[in-house]
């Protein structure tokens, strides 16, 4: 009876899917580039032991659904795992000769900031597309709002594996103003949610 309850709350729940045998939901419909999302589900043979695959399609790719992560069933044939998604991806789990619908996640991309010396921050994109060429924005937080500073542009960085895309701003801010850069939606393209790095201290 609790499998069949997880089953068809799985199947009624606006981020999960389900196959014949397995389903899956994951918690999060956007999530912070790199960060953990929490995948779950269950298997209807509600064995413990149980290997369960986790697959992502990231958007702009034409390489097929790859595995991401994995998880073996607890007790009921329950399941969960976390997996990182550096853009908006497809995702959906397989066990035995099931596979699940995708389910889709949108994603911001990693963003970092760092003081470079007087006036000079220096911005660090990872993910899984370039940024070269996208125009981000050093904002100031006034009030507790965030007002634009200045534009400058990003460049593409050579890289193996995960793509890098970089940017240096100078700007004159009055000291202990706290300060952030953002890459609008506009900027960042289909495969992205608008970013932001962390906050810092001028």
């Amino acid at each position: 009876m609790a499998l069949a309850a997880l089953l068809a709350l799985a199947v009624a729940a606006p981020a999960s899917a389900d196959a014949p045998g397995i389903s899956i939901q994951v918690r999060v419909k956007e999530a912070q580039g790199a960060d953990p999302v929490p995948v779950s589900g269950a298997v209807a043979s509600g064995r413990a032991g149980e290997d369960v695959t986790v697959e992502v399609k990231e958007c702009g790719s034409v390489a097929p659904f790859h595995a991401d992560g994995g998880a073996q069933t607890q007790a009921g044939g329950l399941w969960s795992t976390q997996i990182a998604l550096l853009a908006t991806a497809q995702v959906r789990a397989h066990w035995r000769g099931g596979t699940t619908d995708p389910v889709s996640v949108q994603v911001h991309p990693f963003m970092t900031l760092t003081y470079r010396g007087p006036g000079r921050w220096f911005v660090w994109i990872r993910a899984y597309d370039f940024f070269g060429g996208a125009r981000a924005m050093l904002e100031r937080q006034t009030g507790g709002r965030w007002i634009a500073v200045k534009t400058f542009t990003l460049k593409r960085q050579p890289s193996a594996g995960v793509a890098s895309t970089s940017g240096t701003v100078r700007a004159k801010v009055k000291k202990g103003t706290l300060l952030r850069v953002v890459l609008p939606k506009s900027q960042a393209g289909r495969c992205y949610l608008a970013g932001a790095t962390n906050t810092i201290k001028a």
